[in-house]
């Protein structure tokens, strides 16, 4: 509902967007990169994101789906070999690299989601847009309002720092502190060596 309405004050801002829409989706394959570039992109980009990718697409959601659904939480191997599939997949042909992610998780399930069929739904209505209108569909998620994205973003981070309210001991609630601070103040890879130093 929340998305309906910002596509209606774009609608409203910016009526030419939707004129100029038009069928059809806009990707070609792209060239596969030579061996430096590959070399380049393992030391600048894949070796930096091991430890995000870790943390926030396997650990954390398997923590908070054990917090938001501890009838079925999700298992860090199926979740793991479900990331490294769908990059394994889809970045060879121009795909950007993805993950599940716990703010992702949070974020559904606040608004309502409480099994992967919703995934699978959202997945399905994504693939659609991309096929029929692909091609100018990128020009109108630029002009999106940037404030209604800011209102979806804090509900869900305000479910994501909900899970927190059960470290009530002062080690676990120290370690969680030292570990959130250092990945702000610093990165998340310094993040996570003091939180493991902590704990």
């Amino acid at each position: 509902f929340v998305f309906a309405v910002g596509l209606g004050a774009l609608l409203f801002e910016h009526p030419s967007l939707f004129q100029e829409m038009g069928l059809g989706f806009g990707w070609t394959m792209p060239a596969l990169a030579d061996r430096s570039a590959w070399w380049n992109g393992f030391w600048k980009g894949a070796l930096p994101q091991i430890p995000l990718t870790t943390l926030n697409s396997v650990i954390a959601v398997c923590a908070l789906s054990t917090d938001l659904t501890p009838s079925r939480p999700a298992s860090p191997k199926k979740v793991a070999i479900s990331v490294g599939l769908m990059n394994l997949l889809s970045c060879p042909f121009g795909g950007m690299p993805v993950c599940h992610g716990a703010g992702g998780l949070a974020s559904q399930y606040r608004f309502g989601a409480r099994t992967g069929g919703s995934v699978v739904m959202l997945g399905a209505v994504k693939m659609c847009l991309a096929l029929l209108v692909g091609g100018s569909l990128l020009t109108m998620l630029q002009a999106y309002p940037q404030s209604v994205l800011g209102v979806l973003l804090i509900f869900g981070g305000l479910e994501l720092a909900l899970v927190c309210r059960d470290q009530t001991k002062q080690p676990q609630f120290l370690i969680m502190v030292l570990t959130a601070g250092a990945c702000l103040a610093i990165n998340t890879a310094i993040g996570f060596a003091v939180g493991c130093i902590a704990a």
